[in-house]
């Protein structure tokens, strides 16, 4: 190989690498990085061991919010990114959990609600809210909870990375949507 050939080689991948930031940063590409991504690492704590630790093989904790007496953790398991909610008055102590099968935030999936639910109606399959909580991508700064009808029932602001509210509204909910801040809809649940 001369020299003249590896300075045109390294200067052709130069060029390449540039015109791929330049496309990353234009047309939404960003857009979609960024429902790809968790900006809030919150900060370590220790996981009180117990049930709910033990069965998802829990290992480290990180508290990404308090939101009144709601503790919200990014925990990592031997597998996996799991991430859970517990009472804010005993931090480390793990409540419920839910783990990503897969990576997790995506531009497909860039919610993780950990609502709780309950049935709105004996006999019929409506769920109404009981309390709201999850986590959302960094491009996520509302999350939207629908009627079966599709309008819209209960919208929460997303701060760090995590949503939350014990206000919530009576009646059937049947989907979740992400906004951005121009209120655009990134994404609605299946």
């Amino acid at each position: 190989m001369t020299r003249r050939f590896v300075v045109a080689a390294v200067a052709l991948v130069a060029v390449a690498a540039a015109l791929a930031a330049i496309a990353a940063t234009q047309g939404g590409a960003s857009k979609r990085s960024s429902l790809a991504r968790l900006s809030n690492d919150g900060r370590t704590v220790t996981l009180q061991h117990g049930v709910i630790v033990r069965e998802a093989h829990l290992q480290r904790a990180s508290l990404l919010a308090v939101r009144g007496r709601l503790a919200v953790y990014r925990l990592e398991g031997r597998t996996s990114t799991c991430f859970g909610t517990g009472d804010s008055n005993d931090v480390g102590q793990v409540g419920s959990v839910q783990c990503a099968h897969g990576p997790f935030p995506t531009a497909g999936w860039p919610v993780l609600d950990l609502s709780i639910y309950e049935g709105a109606t004996h006999g019929l399959r409506e769920l109404s809210l009981y309390r709201v909580e999850g986590i959302a991508a960094d491009g996520v700064t509302a999350v939207e909870f629908l009627r079966p009808d599709g309008s819209v029932a209960l919208k929460v602001p997303v701060s760090g990375n995590v949503y939350s509210t014990t206000e919530v509204p009576s009646g059937a909910i049947a989907g979740v949507a992400a906004l951005d801040k121009a209120g655009k809809e990134l994404w609605r649940s299946p």
